[in-house]
């Protein structure tokens, strides 16, 4: 499954990030919380506009092909159709959030659409699918509902598993988001990844990200986890004894599935190894957890109840 932290485009994420509403990275600020009590029921939205930055023109896409589209390029094709509906429910909200963020301050470059091509900032959209009539079937039963916290439109963070326990909003993003906490996740317990390295291999990648680290003398000594969670989500990494660095900035250094991980190293087989739990930012709705919950039997609204604390489900009017 892609990582979306899609993926976190509302709290204005997403994913991606770039977006005020969809959350794709871990850099993607949060908007703040109003607070609404009851849930507004917004005006569906039956059109979505994306600007072609290449072409430079414009894509007039139905809501139903929009929702087919943006799933197909968030979710793996052996998706559970209980899944393909959960993550319709959070395409439709980042794009509802998207349209509401525009008719408040539009962004220049998108003139006057809604998402661009450029998936650095958007989310992705795939035109063309073995398994489009199975996800269209799926995202057709929900089109228009989209998921709110205390009468707000959510950020709808997801990545593709949480390795058995979901990460804060606050641990990831160092804001705290009532609805964006940690869950734990008998689903994921088992995505576990190791990736090995050659202290050559770590010795390129690492200097050539930061002047400032110089890796000499026994390989053993490079790489030292100084602080962690209680979930075992790095934050702070220590380099050659004297640099110290994010968790999140090592793992992408290194292209590990997330920030969330032990490391070892063998001098026998002159290696490190890095065992990994889960892959992306770890918050929000788990791909992964969330299709085995579809396959044990639970509805859509169960999986996004489950990974998103006291959401409510609203069908636009």
């Amino acid at each position: 499954m892609t990582i979306a932290l899609v993926t976190f485009p509302v709290i204005a994420v997403l994913i991606s990030e770039g977006s005020a509403y969809f959350f794709q990275s871990e850099e993607e600020a949060l908007p703040a919380l109003s607070q609404n009590t009851e849930p507004k029921a917004y005006p569906m939205i039956e059109e979505v506009n994306v600007y072609d930055v290449t072409k430079e023109s414009v894509t007039t896409l139905s809501i139903e092909d929009y929702l087919t589209y943006s799933v197909l390029g968030t979710l793996q094709m052996d998706a559970e159709p209980e899944l393909i509906k959960a993550q319709a429910v959070l395409m439709y909200t980042y794009i509802l959030g998207r349209r509401l963020e525009e008719e408040a301050s539009p962004t220049t470059e998108l003139f006057g659409c809604d998402i661009s091509t450029d998936t650095n900032k958007y989310v992705r959209l795939v035109y063309d699918s073995d398994c489009m009539g199975k996800v269209r079937s799926a995202v057709s039963k929900v089109i228009g509902e989209y998921a709110t916290y205390n009468g707000n439109i959510i950020a709808p963070a997801y990545c593709v598993s949480n390795g058995g326990v979901s990460e804060s909003a606050l641990t990831v993003l160092g804001e705290d988001v009532p609805y964006l906490m940690s869950v734990e996740s008998e689903y994921d317990s088992d995505y576990i990844t190791e990736l090995y390295y050659t202290s050559d291999e770590i010795f390129a990648r690492i200097t050539t990200q930061n002047e400032g680290v110089t890796l000499l003398g026994d390989p053993s000594e490079w790489i030292e986890v100084t602080s962690s969670t209680d979930t075992g989500y790095v934050t702070e990494v220590t380099l050659a004894g004297d640099k110290t660095i994010t968790g999140k900035q090592l793992s992408s250094w290194l292209n590990l599935p997330s920030a969330r991980f032990t490391v070892s190293y063998s001098s026998e087989f002159d290696r490190f190894i890095f065992r990994v739990s889960g892959s992306g930012h770890l918050v929000g709705l788990s791909q992964y957890g969330g299709n085995k919950m579809a396959e044990a039997g639970y509805s859509y609204y169960e999986i996004i109840s489950f990974y998103f604390t006291g959401v409510e489900i609203v069908t636009s009017k």
